[in-house]
């Protein structure tokens, strides 16, 4: 049976109501007539989304929407992606194929709760491959993946979602060379959670795509987040295993059959600006990151941050953390007399100092203003 998922059920709970989300994961949005806008062929798309024809679509998704994110990826055409109703839906269906009761899975925490919840739900033997601040870095340790491996009794299923949510992390190529070869000898399945992809702030440390690299690889992405469209809940999951693919598509029968038509022709125009999109977003991400690098600086003596080096989140901590002084207590009472909403760690079934940020959000200076007077007058 699946726990109630906290995350979620803070922001149906403050989402609408808040003055200001300053945690939200993912970018700023647009309209659909924005949306149309950036594409050159302007009057095309329109009659496209026009004519759409509105009964069911094919179950794998748009062979279009699906070749257009297939040339996302190198190796990767539309066979070898399968569309979903948001990247949530891939998850579940994900699992619901590959995992049976007392398999071995591996998942980075702390994590989006879905990605390890639904495994332990499913009957899973869940070990948690925890990611440490260093200091100075948020880091994996891949001698400690390596460890976990040696002790499956069958080739057991890695889950890790890179660039990392909460708390901005991005492994660099190396670690992620050594993350293929360690699944690549213990025949492990690797579910990478890509949805920050593109939201890095040097593009030169942009990872290649798990489904590029290697053959067991399943590579999640969605339209939320680097993109910022939300409401059109396409997500995708694209890799070089056709009969893991089949499994899930088998799944995705008793789920949501087909994904919106609208939604698919809407997502066709934004993949195709991809380029254009996100790197307005990483702007932004950079752009908000250097205001709240200010803030901390400021008030470094309150709290501690390490800068994020991909998406759009970071994941701060208040010093000398207490009852009294917990992040839960900070965004309760921030909340009450600002109308900020931040996303204490215990959402995330984490120390208690610690708390999300969101960095893709155009009124985020506007925001940190207002929060930054309210520590002032606590005198905090």
């Amino acid at each position: 049976m699946l726990n109630p998922f906290k995350l979620e059920r803070y922001f149906a709970q403050h989402e609408f109501s808040a003055r200001f989300l300053l945690c939200t994961s993912d970018c700023e949005s647009m309209t659909v007539g924005e949306l149309l806008a950036l594409d050159q062929d302007k009057d095309s798309n329109t009659i496209e989304l026009d004519s759409t024809w509105l009964g069911y679509t094919e179950s794998r998704g748009n062979p279009a929407l699906r070749q257009t994110i297939g040339g996302l990826y190198e190796g990767i055409d539309a066979d070898a992606v399968l569309l979903h109703s948001g990247a949530e839906e891939a998850i579940l269906n994900f699992c619901l194929a590959t995992i049976e009761s007392g398999d071995p899975v591996i998942v980075n925490t702390p994590c989006y709760q879905s990605l390890q919840e639904i495994p332990r739900s499913l009957g899973a033997s869940v070990m948690p491959w925890q990611l440490r601040n260093n200091g100075k870095r948020w880091e994996l340790d891949l001698a400690c993946l390596g460890a976990m491996l040696e002790k499956t009794s069958k080739p057991p299923l890695v889950i890790l979602n890179m660039p990392h949510n909460p708390t901005g992390a991005l492994m660099s190529r190396e670690e992620f060379a050594e993350l293929i070869r360690l699944c690549r000898l213990h025949g492990a399945t690797l579910l990478m959670d890509e949805v920050y992809r593109y939201l890095e702030r040097d593009a030169a440390e942009r990872l290649p795509a798990a489904c590029e690299a290697y053959e067991k690889a399943v590579s999640l992405s969605v339209l939320s987040k680097a993109w910022g469209l939300a409401g059109l809940r396409i997500g995708w999951l694209a890799s070089k295993d056709s009969q893991l693919l089949d499994k899930v598509a088998s799944v995705k029968d008793y789920n949501s059959i087909c994904a919106s038509a609208p939604s698919e022709t809407l997502a066709l125009a934004a993949v195709r600006q991809t380029a254009v999109i996100t790197a307005k977003n990483r702007q932004l991400c950079a752009q908000n990151t250097a205001l709240f690098r200010q803030f901390f600086e400021k008030h470094e003596n309150y709290f501690g941050w390490i800068p994020p080096v991909a998406g759009s989140v970071a994941f701060p901590w208040i010093r000398n953390c207490t009852a009294q002084a917990s992040a839960d207590r900070l965004a309760r009472e921030l909340l009450e007399d600002t109308g900020i909403l931040l996303l204490p760690g215990s959402h995330y079934s984490f120390d208690p100092a610690y708390f999300r940020i969101g960095l893709g959000r155009a009124a985020t200076g506007e925001a940190l203003g207002l929060f930054d007077a309210w520590l002032d007058s606590k005198r905090l």
